[in-house]
C-alpha cells in the first residue's frame, strides 16, 4: 500500500517531470499517517506556493514488514530493513516510475522517515548509494554494529550524498541512541547536519522535521 502526493501544478504541466521524495511511516503507523497526522500534503502545498519548497512527488509507503518490528538496537532490525529495501526498490519504485512523471536519477530522489521509518531510510540510502542522493532521518538511528556489518564503504557512500540530515528531540527516548550514531559519524569523518531541539517522540516533532526537509530537498 502507498499514497502518492503530486503538486498542484502536476496536471497542468503534462510535459514536466518531478523529483521524488519517499517518506516512510513509523512503527505503529500506516501509509496514511504522514497524510492524516503529519499533514505532508498541506505542508507541501503551502511551501511550494510560497516558493520555500521545490515542486515534488511524495510517495508514502506502508513501512511495516510482515516479520515484525524488532528494536532498532537489535541485530534483527537490519534483517527487517533489508526486506524493506527489497520491497521499495523492486516493487514500489518501479510502480511509481512507470505511472508518474518522475526524474529518475539519484539527485532527484530523496528518502526520509520517522522512528522505524528513519532507520529504514538510512539503511536504504546506504544500501543503494547510486539510487538516493538525499537522506533525512527523524528520531532514528543505525547502530555502529549494523553499519560496520552491512556498509564497508560507508564513508565514501555517505559523503557522496547531497544531504544527510538528522533531527531528534532532547526528550526523545531514542535521543542517546541518535547521539551515539552521530558520534560514530564524527569518528568516521562522515559529513552530516544534525539538529537537536526540545521535544520528544511525537508527531509535533515529526512535522517540524518534515517541514525542514521540504525546504531543503532538491535545492541546488
Amino acid at each position: 500500500n502507498l499514497i502518492v502526493y503530486t503538486p498542484a501544478e502536476y496536471e497542468a504541466n503534462p510535459d514536466k517531470n518531478y523529483p521524488v521524495f519517499y517518506l516512510v511511516s513509523g512503527t505503529t503507523d500506516t501509509e496514511e499517517v504522514w497524510f492524516k497526522v503529519g499533514r505532508a500534503n498541506t505542508l507541501l502545498d503551502n511551501l511550494i506556493a510560497s516558493g520555500e519548497a521545490e515542486p515534488m512527488i511524495v510517495v508514502m509507503p506502508y513501512g511495516y514488514m510482515n516479520n515484525g518490528t524488532p528494536r532498532p538496537s537489535s541485530p534483527e532490525a537490519a534483517k527487517m530493513y533489508q526486506v524493506f529495501v527489497k520491497e521499495l526498490t523492486q516493487s514500489i519504485m518501479p510502480y511509481v516510475e512507470s505511472n508518474y512523471r518522475t526524474i529518475n536519477n539519484r539527485d532527484s530522489r530523496a528518502i526520509a522517515g520517522f522512528s522505524r521509518g528513519g532507520g529504514q531510510s538510512m539503511f536504504t540510502a546506504f544500501s543503494c548509494p547510486d539510487t538516493f542522493g538525499w537522506l533525512e532521518s527523524y528520531s532514528a538511528y543505525l547502530t555502529p554494529e549494523v553499519i560496520d556489518a552491512y556498509f564497508p564503504n560507508i564513508v565514501k557512500d555517505a559523503n557522496s550524498l547531497n544531504s544527510l540530515w538528522m533531527c531528534v528531540g532532547t526528550s526523545d527516548f531514542l535521543y542517546n541512541d541518535v547521539v551515539r550514531n552521530k558520534r560514530y559519524f564524527d569518528d568516521k569523518a562522515i559529513k552530516y547536519q544534525a539538529e537537536e531541539r526540545g521535544g520528544s517522540h511525537t508527531w509535533m516533532h515529526a512535522r517540524y522535521c518534515l517541514a525542514n526537509s521540504l525546504r531543503r530537498l532538491f535545492r541546488k
